[in-house]
């Protein structure tokens, strides 16, 4: 049987600096990697990815959502993990807020955007960070990327999600 996991992340920005979260060696997802703020969306906000985005970051950095002043979704990744299907609604956004709160689940840091790829993060992660370095700093489209095996090593498929009509 396939159950289906529905994550968030956000990577907030301040003037040159990304909040970044070293992940807990004890996580049972991606321990000790490097990873944007986010988590598990709960049951009542499946329709509601943004929603789960603020709790989320409330929860692991204390920032709120009155501090942010732009959250965008720009990524939907689905992967296969064994029998379970993964989709990360990720958010991009700005805040001026730069205090934050510790918390249990990792260790949070402002990076450089200079050394945004220079982290470890799980390998859907870095296939999107990479994307998003080469989009236009306009682009405020939303791209899904499909996780594929390519004979043991992971493809990313990137479509922008347009309206036909």
């Amino acid at each position: 049987m396939i159950t289906l996991r529905n994550g968030i992340a956000a990577f907030l920005r301040n003037n040159d600096k990304y909040l970044l979260m070293n992940r807990a060696a004890n996580r049972k997802i991606a321990p000790g990697v490097w990873s944007g703020v986010g988590g598990h969306v709960e049951p009542q906000e499946l329709n509601d990815p943004l929603s789960a985005c603020y709790r989320e970051i409330e929860e692991e950095s204390g920032i709120v959502k009155s501090q942010i002043e732009t959250l965008d979704l720009q990524y939907i990744i689905t992967r296969r993990s064994k029998d379970e299907i993964r989709q990360n609604y990720i958010y991009f956004g700005e805040t001026s807020q730069t205090d934050v709160k510790q918390t249990d689940e990792g260790v949070l840091f402002w990076i450089s955007e200079n050394d945004l790829l220079n982290r470890e993060y799980t390998k859907t992660f870095a296939a999107m960070l990479e994307h998003y370095k080469k989009r236009s700093c306009n682009d405020r489209a939303v791209y899904v990327g499909v996780a594929e095996n390519d004979n043991g090593n992971l493809r990313m498929s990137w479509s922008c999600c347009e309206d036909f009509e």
